[in-house]
Parts: structure tokens; C-alpha cells; sequence
């Protein structure tokens, strides 16, 4: 058990030195910062890199919660994703600490509310994958991702990067990340019609020029 410090310098702060010397009074020695020099780019490259090494029974501490992402349905969406794994959060200003006793209600009442934002989420994703489809993108499990990074991806996409910025950060190319969204919401919603085989029966019409009898064509026409 770890408690792992989240530091993130936005393009008013000078540094980030106020954030980890109150960290540091909590008693966190490992820390994780980005500097941002434009606020709206909703891009957190060590932000990833702890997801990735944090593990279950760990903490992530931070001074407020919106160092954590830039719009309140992403930092719900990431306490839900910690909390799915059995990482705690504590957040300075706002006293917030999911590893105390009302914890699991906590993280019950943040799934809630962010149900609706990943259905919107999930809707705006697909825009991108048809695109990716109607360009001659293939759908499947992406080989170049793990599942970690694949669930990067899913995060990074919900905080608002674009898959150009995805694919930057996970040194991969822009078709993985359009296959990875596209493998995500096909599991969802129990896959694609094409991922289906079709099990209706087939009709097969065929259509002849009609013959009329001989005894109903007029007599002049019989000779």
C-alpha cells in the first residue's frame, strides 16, 4: 500500500512547488506531475503513466480535484475507473477520501451520475468509428495495445483527447486507437452487425416473361 502524489501545473501556476509541498505534508514521497501550457487541452500524459503503475490498496492523493481533469464528468469518470480498481483517492480541498468507511457509497453515487456522461460519451465515440469504417478501417481486438493501454484509451477519450492526441501519447497509430474504440463499444452493445453471422434463411426469386395458351390467342394470331 502506497500513497502516490498527482501534481498538474496549469498555464497560470508557476510550478507545481505549493501542490507538492502540501503533499508532502500528508506524507507522500512519490509524485507524478504535468505542466500545462494551454488549459484546454485535456491532455495528461503522467497522469496515464500513474494509472499505470498504481495498483490496488494504493492512493492517489491530490490538492484538489480538478487537477485531476478539466470538467467535472472526467473526474468523476476517473474516481469510478480508480475505484473499480481498488485505488483510493483523496482529494486535500475538497476532503474527499474514498478509502474511508462511507467509501463504497461514495463510489456507488459516482457511477450514477456518470452513467449518462459515458452514454453520451459512447454515442459520440461511434461518430468517429463509422468514420473510421467508411474510410476501409477493419474492426477487431487492436494487436499493438495491451489491455492496460487499451483501457488508457478509453480514459484519454473521456477526458476529451482527440485520437490524434491518443495516439501521440501511446506511441501507437491513429487506426489502433479507431480499432480499440471500436472493439469497446462493439463488446458493449454485444457487436456490430457485421461481426454477427446472418441466420435468416434466404428467398430466391426469379422472374420469367408469362406464355399465354394457345386457345386464348386470337384466331388470326393461332394461323
Amino acid at each position: 500500500m502506497a500513497e502516490v502524489g498527482y501534481i498538474w501545473v496549469g498555464p497560470l501556476e508557476h510550478n507545481g512547488d505549493y501542490q507538492r509541498d502540501l503533499l508532502r505534508q500528508q506524507g507522500v514521497t512519490r509524485f507524478y506531475e504535468d505542466v500545462s501550457a494551454n488549459s484546454v487541452t485535456a491532455t495528461r500524459s503522467e497522469l496515464t503513466t500513474l494509472l499505470d503503475d498504481i495498483g490496488p490498496g494504493d492512493t492517489l492523493v491530490t490538492w484538489r480535484l480538478d487537477r485531476l481533469a478539466s470538467t467535472l464528468p472526467q473526474v468523476l469518470s476517473l474516481l469510478e475507473l480508480l475505484g473499480g480498481r481498488r485505488v483510493g483517492v483523496q482529494s486535500l480541498t475538497e476532503n474527499l477520501d474514498t478509502t474511508g468507511p462511507d467509501g463504497a457509497a461514495l463510489l456507488r453515487v459516482i457511477q450514477a451520475f456518470t452513467q449518462l456522461e459515458r452514454t453520451l460519451t459512447r454515442e459520440r465515440t461511434m461518430v468517429g468509428v463509422y468514420a473510421a469504417r467508411a474510410r476501409g478501417r477493419v474492426a477487431g481486438r487492436p494487436r499493438a495495445l495491451s489491455a492496460t493501454n487499451v483501457e488508457r484509451v478509453l480514459l484519454l477519450r473521456e477526458q476529451g483527447a482527440s485520437v490524434r492526441e491518443i495516439a501521440q501519447q501511446l506511441g501507437t497509430s491513429r487506426a489502433t486507437v479507431y480499432r480499440a474504440l471500436e472493439q469497446q463499444n462493439g463488446e458493449e452493445e454485444g457487436g456490430f452487425e457485421g461481426d454477427v453471422p446472418d441466420a435468416r434463411p434466404s428467398l430466391t426469386l426469379t422472374f420469367t416473361t408469362p406464355s399465354l395458351p394457345s386457345a386464348a390467342l386470337p384466331e388470326s394470331a393461332a394461323n
